[in-house]
């Protein structure tokens, strides 16, 4: 009887020694586990900051020291999508296609149904149907995410933004790459009718409609979506200039929709209309931002040769002058068809004033003498008819 007992508290000794040990395991594991996750939070947030580091590195051009960040972020989490976009980003600004395209992929293969920003990405690295169907994607996914934000206002907003941007691709691509498509001419409008639907005051949309209806040989219809465009714009970008403080600077681009190029595509469309003021008060805008662009000179000067005056002439010697000095110091192919054309327009307005480099600076001058003079007799015409009344 006593032996039994021993036997039954020993078993029970056994019992609770067992407990403990599986209570400390559990315990242990369950530390373990808080550890791994507060790791695995703080490497999130080391990604996180590296990449935000990269994206301000490719704000200011500093692109090999972002290209540093990203090797940085990817040596941590090479899976890690927002890590994959960031370095195929980067890999597009520095023309390295073929690496981005991997990265984008990547991206793709490990969240295929989520997170539309990698089809817009793929959507530019790629051609014809293949970028159409990204694009498609990205749209699907937003339209997806919209329904899941019914009630949220501002995020909605940002989605409709992105999904008429898409739809503007698409539109492009059928006035590029796939304009030999079949039904390109309707794709193309119906896309941009899809882009305007979801919003309304995009620049963007109207100016492709602009391109749109030129290629369908409507001039008018053309020269009415351009102005729609440059209105959405244009007025706002003057506005905050002409209120900048003397030798102050802002960005055009936190303030224009549009890029540089795509403001540069706006003038030539608006010179294909005949809209010549504008577009000239366009492309000295762009000069002020940057003036060692071949292509603003150019356009410059090609305007001033389509208006057939003396004056105009001499203004367009002058553009055209500059834009082939700055063609010389370029060595790239893309720019043959232009060399050549500004060679023939010069040949066809001939020499005379606005050869030289200081012409436009002495034209200048010259004008505002005369204005000062002008203003200097009407000043003593005032004071001798004042005189002769008393």
């Amino acid at each position: 009887m006593e032996e039994n007992k021993r036997k039954n508290k020993k078993k029970k000794h056994n019992r609770r020694g067992h407990a403990k040990s599986e209570n400390k395991g559990v315990k242990e594991m369950t530390k373990k586990l808080k550890k791994d996750a507060l790791s695995e939070e703080s490497k999130k947030d080391s990604v996180n900051q590296i990449l935000d580091k990269a994206e301000a590195c490719m704000d200011t051009f500093d692109f090999e020291m972002a290209q540093k960040h990203c090797q940085a972020a990817l040596e941590i989490e090479p899976d890690n999508v927002r890590v994959l976009e960031t370095t195929g980003n980067l890999l597009v600004e520095i023309g390295d296609v073929e690496g981005a395209k991997k990265c984008f992929g990547r991206a793709v293969s490990i969240c295929p149904d989520s997170g539309y920003t990698k089809y817009m990405y793929l959507g530019q690295v790629f051609e014809g149907q293949q970028a159409i169907d990204c694009f498609h994607k990205g749209i699907d996914i937003m339209l997806s995410e919209k329904k899941q934000k019914a009630n949220k206002t501002s995020e909605i907003s940002v989605l409709n933004n992105a999904i008429a941007s898409a739809y503007c691709s698409i539109a492009e691509m059928y006035l590029t790459d796939s304009c030999f498509e079949d039904k390109a001419e309707t794709q193309c409008h119906e896309n941009l009718e899809s882009a305007l639907q979801y919003n309304p005051n995009n620049p963007e949309a109207y100016q492709l409609m602009a391109s749109y209806f030129l290629s369908t040989q409507s001039n008018q219809h053309a020269k009415e979506m351009i102005k729609k465009s440059i209105a959405l714009w244009l007025p706002k970008l003057k506005e905050i200039e002409s209120s900048k403080p003397v030798g102050g600077e802002f960005d055009p681009v936190e303030v224009c929709p549009l890029s540089y190029l795509s403001r540069i595509s706006a003038v030539k469309i608006l010179i294909e209309v005949e809209e010549f003021d504008v577009a000239e008060e366009i492309l000295q805008m762009l000069l002020e931002e940057d003036d060692e662009v071949i292509q603003v000179w150019y356009l410059l000067g090609w305007l001033h040769c389509l208006q057939d005056t003396e004056e105009n002439k001499s203004y367009a010697r002058y553009f055209l002058q500059k834009a082939k000095k700055l063609s010389q110091k370029v060595d790239d192919d893309s720019y043959v068809s232009m060399t050549s054309h500004i060679d023939e327009l010069l040949e066809n307005v001939g020499p005379g004033d606005g050869d030289t480099e200081d012409w436009l600076q002495k034209s200048l001058e010259r004008a505002k003498k005369n204005e000062d003079d002008v203003s200097s007799d009407d000043e003593s015409s005032g004071e001798e008819e004042e005189n002769m009344e008393h």
